[in-house]
Formats: structure tokens, sequence, C-alpha cells
């Protein structure tokens, strides 16, 4: 049994029960619970507020700088010229912060790998942003509501930024079906907060998760600024952050997700895209004037679809892109006119919008894990010194809190999830692998005849739908067997890993109280670079659930679709040895039609059917006529052409 002082984390390795559910959140101890203090406050008590005081006053508020950039852009600080102003909208754009110009990834792969080798078709959602587009940082906004009643109205440009989240994420992680997170174009500051179609800038919009979008950024701090009473005048700044600056993916990544047509050996093999997915949306509003009594703020919008992902506590290991509840995690926080900040609690029914001055909203989103990456270059015979294509380094930043102790204890709650969870499924053994085509068939002429009676029959057989299942699942998971070993022997050492800095992590918070300011700050080095350990585990755990999820669902297909598919390929010989004599491929045969230990046929009463059917004029011509609508419909098409839809 492991303890990590009190509240902090509580497991025990012989009972522990693997679910997402089994968060901060939701549990006995949780700090949503009516009589719940604030998470630090908490800690404090566990660990002795002397020592909780030493901890914090070596901590710096001031947010890490995010290392590593793209082609040398950094933020920038636009002049009041750079963005409009409507001098008739209820708001005012103050400030804005973003990465001028910064390349799309059409633009990145074109400049890189040329524009021939880019297939056209992956973009076509992003294509008007053409090849460069801003990538916000902060903007700040000055509004005085009025009585506006402008509607938002759809603009393919906002679309299109959030279709930039969805491409990074399947770049990044390729194609995933158990993957729940999708994107809209999200307004750093909204349409309706300024009243004016000046929002609908690359500056001020980011991809976002879509129900947060739609739902909780929507129904909470949005709702409350836009329902404001006439005349209220609030400063409102928002900031997003990111995880880091860009990511790297290979050739073989791009050609079979389809963004490039083929691996090319004159370029780079690996290369740096710039990252679109914000990590974190921080948005604070505040009146000018606090003590205004006609002045106030709207409430939010009460319902389930609002508060599914309300997190009171922002704890990361509650992210899951598999949930759509808590793809994205949000809470709220009201100051009134003294400046006393309070985090709404939806259990509470004490809420008074009159007493709220100022609101602040924080969201973090789950992030592509990159678990796709392959470790060595894939039919590309390029000069090593060129393998990698560098616009930057790879770094990882710090979007979230900055406090070690709710960092670790967060991501070891996090890790021992994964761990529990893939200890539940159960691995499967890698199967032959599936063959589509009878070899026979395969090797036939395009023009032969019995090629195209055979696709006629296929099309008959609507054979369509179980290829495709079946070919898209070979694609995305039979890669997954390849590394099932190497990732077995890897689980085990993260399990020792985990253990190892869990049972330190327990130690050092059960003996905090005790130690000196020079001691605390030594175990906090000590801890930060744990810290990094565990994120990189968590990408580790990550990879291995998915493959191990990945291989299940492959197995329960293929049991499921195979035995269909090769009944009608089945099907599909049996009337073509009738119509042409032509017999191939055993494999697809069934045992009725297989020869015996005498080498007699087993079914000779079919036998002698199919003979007599040979001797029907009748059916002859039958036969004749099919070969010939086959053979025009199909001359030109191989088995495979036909298959897939070519």
């Amino acid at each position: 049994m492991i303890v990590l002082a009190g509240d902090v984390m509580y497991f025990q390795n012989q009972d522990s029960q693997s679910s997402y559910r089994q968060t901060p959140e939701n549990s006995s101890l949780s700090p949503n619970s009516k009589n719940s203090t604030p998470h630090v406050l908490q800690l404090a008590k566990k660990v002795g507020n002397k020592a909780m005081i030493h901890l914090l006053q070596k901590q710096k508020n001031n947010q890490p700088v995010i290392q590593g950039k793209f082609k040398g852009i950094e933020p920038t600080d636009y002049t009041t010229d750079e963005y409009d102003n409507d001098p008739d909208n209820e708001g005012q754009f103050t400030a804005v912060r973003a990465d001028k110009g910064l390349p799309t990834f059409f633009g990145v792969l074109k400049d890189t790998y040329g524009e021939d080798n880019v297939n056209k078709r992956f973009f076509s959602k992003t294509v008007e942003l053409g090849d460069t587009c801003d990538r916000p940082h902060s903007v700040s906004a000055i509004v005085k509501k009025g009585t506006s009643r402008k509607d938002r109205k759809g603009d393919s440009f906002v679309s299109a930024i959030g279709n930039l989240g969805t491409e990074e994420r399947l770049i990044r992680d390729g194609k995933n079906d158990a993957a729940k997170t999708a994107y809209d174009g999200g307004h750093l500051v909204g349409y309706q907060i300024v009243r004016g179609i000046e929002a609908n800038q690359a500056w001020n919009i980011a991809p976002q998760d879509v129900k947060n979008n739609e739902h909780s950024y929507n129904n909470t701090i949005e709702k409350m600024l836009r329902g404001a009473g006439k005349g209220t005048e609030y400063v409102y700044n928002v900031e997003v952050k990111y995880d880091q600056w860009n990511f790297s993916v290979d050739q073989e990544q791009l050609v079979k997700l389809g963004a490039l047509k083929q691996v090319d050996s004159t370029k780079p093999w690996e290369i740096q895209l710039p990252v679109r997915i914000p990590f974190k949306w921080d948005a604070k509003a505040d009146m000018t004037k606090t003590d205004k009594k006609n002045w106030k703020f709207s409430s939010p919008t009460k319902g389930e679809s609002s508060f599914e992902q309300f997190s009171q506590t922002m704890d990361e290991g509650n992210l899951d892109f598999t949930r759509k509840s808590h793809t994205a995690r949000f809470n709220l926080a009201f100051s009134d006119k003294d400046g006393n900040e309070e985090l709404y609690d939806i259990d509470s029914n004490n809420f008074a919008a009159k007493k709220v001055k100022g609101i602040r909203y924080s969201m973090h989103q789950s992030l592509p894990t990159d678990f796709l990456k392959n470790q060595n270059p894939v039919d590309w015979m390029g000069n090593e010194a060129n393998k990698i294509a560098h616009f930057g380094e790879v770094t990882k930043g710090k979007a979230s809190s900055t406090n070690i102790l709710e960092i670790m204890s967060a991501k070891l709650k996090r890790n021992k999830i994964l761990i529990d969870e893939i200890e539940e499924i159960d691995d499967v053994k890698k199967p032959e692998k599936m063959r589509f085509i009878p070899e026979g068939i395969s090797h036939l002429d395009e023009r032969d005849e019995k090629k195209c009676v055979f696709i006629y029959q296929l099309d008959k057989n609507k054979i369509r739908n179980e290829y495709m299942a079946l070919k898209k699942i070979e694609a995305d998971y039979y890669p997954f067997f390849d590394v099932q070993q190497e990732e077995e022997e890897r689980f085990e050492k993260e399990k020792d890993d985990f253990d190892t800095i869990a049972n330190e992590f327990a130690t050092w918070m059960e003996e905090l109280d005790k130690k000196e300011e020079d001691e605390i700050e030594s175990i906090q080095q000590k801890m930060a670079q744990y810290s990094k350990i565990l994120e990189g585990q968590t990408l580790t755990l990550t990879r291995i659930k998915n493959h191990r999820i990945g291989r299940n669902l492959y197995q329960e297909t293929v049991e499921e679709i195979y035995p269909q598919y090769k009944e009608k390929i089945s099907r599909s010989l049996q009337v073509l040895r009738s119509i042409t004599g032509y017999d191939s491929d055993i494999e697809y045969q069934d045992s009725k039609n297989k020869t015996n230990m005498n080498g007699k046929r087993t079914l000779e009463a079919k036998e002698d059917k199919r003979k007599k059917r040979k001797d029907d004029k009748e059916q002859q011509e039958e036969y004749k006529k099919m070969i010939e609508v086959a053979t025009g419909k199909y001359k030109r098409k191989s088995v495979e052409d036909y298959l897939n839809k070519k």
C-alpha cells in the first residue's frame, strides 16, 4: 500500500480499481463537496502550515518560458493600427499578442516537400487559410455594454482554424476511433462580446474543444458577459498557453495519413510542425468600477451540458480524450467589490450575480500524445546529415500549475490510473496477416475474362463493406503487433519507476514539516526532475494503452468480419468455377469442396450438377451474357482497383 499525504493521493496496489471515474473530483475526498476547503489549504493542513509557507515562498508565480521556436518566430505585440476597431461596436480591442504569419501545416509541407507531393485533399478544410495563419497568445478588450442585438454569423475562416486542431491531432496521433476530441474555432474575445466582425481575426481564434466552445465557455463566462446590464463597463483579458511551440513528425506518418503522396529520400525524413492546439485557456473580466450599483454581470446558464466539464481542482489527471465530458476541464471563480475571489460551487445555492464584480475562467484541453511516431526511417534512403529539418527544438513547456505539490500529486494519480487500466486490458497474440485477394486471381491479367467474372460476382455479393472495414483496421492497428514485446518489457520498467517515485514522494510529504528551508529547496528541485520523468511516462503509458486497445479492436473486428469476407470470396470462386472451369486458391474453398484421402470429391453430386449445367444450352447462354457484361464493365480494372473503388 502507498499513501501520499492524506487527501493528496491514496491508493492500494492490491485492490485498486482502474477507472477514470476515480478522480479527486468525485471520490469521498472530493474538494467539490460542500464542506471542502481549497486544494492548497488541504495540503497545508496535511504537511504543516510553516512548511507550506516555506515551499510557496520558493515558488515563482510567473509562467516559465516555453523554450523552442519555429523558424525564429516569437510572439509579437501588435501595434494599435494592426487590429480593427469599429467605433460602433460595444467593445474595443486594446492589446494583441500573437505569432505573426506562422506557417500552416500545408504551408510547411509544401515548402519542405514540394507542392506536387502534398495531397491537397487532406487539407481541404483549411485550404482557405493559405500558407500562413497567426497563432494567438493573448487578447485584451474594453467593453461597455449597450443594447446591440447583433447575432454572430457563421464564418468558414473561423471553422478552418478549428480544423487546424483536427489536423494536428490526426497528424500527431493518427486515426484513433477511441478519440472523442473535436475542435471548433474558438474566439479568445467572443464575437458577441465586442459585437463586431473584427473578432474574426486569426490572432483572436484558436482550436478549442468543441464541447467546451459550444457549452462550457459559451454558457459560463461568455454568457455572463453577453448578458451584462446596460452601461456595465469591464476589461476583458484572454490568454492561451501552449505546451510546446512545435512537434515532430516523419514522412512515413504523413504518407500513411495521406498528407503526402509518397516518401521522398531527397527531402528530410523528420520535420517539425507548429503546434496549434493550446493546452491552457485563461479568461478574466473585471468591472472598471466596482462601486456602480446598476452595473452587473448575468448568471451562468444552468444545466448539465454547461457543467459536464466542470472541475474545481483542475487536476490534469482528469483529462481523457476518450470521454467528451473530460476532453477539456474548466473552473470558474468570482470576485467581489473588494477583490475577494471564491471558486464557483455548482452544488451551492448561494450564488448572487449582483455581487460579482470580476469573473475568472480557466480551462485545460487534452493534448495529442505523439504515440505513432516512428523510431527509425522507413523506405527512406537519404543522407543521415539531412535526416531532420531543423525548424526549432521540440521542448516541452509548462502551461499548468507551478506548485510542485499539486503537479506531482496530479501526475502520480494520472499515471496510476493509466497503469491500472493497462493491466485490466488483456493483450492478444499476433494473428496471421489477412489475405484479401486469392493468389490465382491476383495473377490474372487485367483483361482476362475470368478476372472480370470474379469481380462481377464480388459486386453481386456486396463485398466492399467487409473489405473496407478490414482494410482500415489492418492499416490502423496491425502495426501495433510489431511493438508488442517491446511494450510489455517497457511497461514493467515504467511500473517499477512509478513505484520508486511514488514512495519517495510519499516519504517527502510525511517529513516536509520537519525540513529546513534549504532542504525543502533541494527536495523541490528533485521533485521537479521527477515531474518531467512522470510527464514522459504519461506519454509512454498512453501509447501502450492505446496500442493494447488497438490490438484488441483488431482481433474483435477480424473475428467478426473476416469469416463473412472469406465466405463471399468462396461463393464468387464457386460461380467462377461453374462458368469458366477455372479453379483457384484452395484457401478460400470451404471444406465441402476439398479432396478426401482417396483424392475424390466429397460432393460428387454437386460436381455432377455442375457438369449438367455446362451441358445445358440455356444456362450457357446466360453465362455468355454474364461474361460479356462483366468483361465490358471490369475489363480495365484489377480486383484491387475494384475493392478500393478506383
